[in-house]
């Protein structure tokens, strides 16, 4: 449920979302989450730059981040790449096995 405000940790969670699923939400959903996410835009300041009601900003912006959540909970892009991530930190390429690159393509493959 949505807050009139929201902590940086649920920002960063929803950029992240934004950046790889973004492109499914519609132009409107994107705007009014970059306005409520980026821009700290309360719901009232949406609905009069957008000239729509709160109400009508509020669901759209409850549909977005649902959807958002579920194209992760579906995909799971974010969580592939954070594996990846951890599997690769702080190695040089020159110290990637074998193995562990075969780890790599197997995860990129799912």
């Amino acid at each position: 449920n949505l807050k009139d405000n929201m902590d940086l940790k649920e920002r960063i969670k929803i950029s992240i979302q934004i950046k790889y699923y973004g492109a499914m939400l519609t132009a409107k959903q994107r705007d009014i989450v970059n306005m409520y996410v980026d821009n700290n835009l309360s719901l009232q300041e949406i609905s009069e730059e957008l000239n729509v009601s709160r109400q009508a900003v509020k669901d759209s912006l409850d549909s977005a981040l649902q959807s958002l959540s579920s194209m992760e909970m579906k995909l799971g892009f974010i969580m592939r790449d954070e594996e990846i991530k951890k599997i690769l930190e702080d190695k040089p390429i020159s110290e990637i096995s074998i193995a562990t690159r075969l780890e790599l393509i197997q995860k990129l493959e799912e």
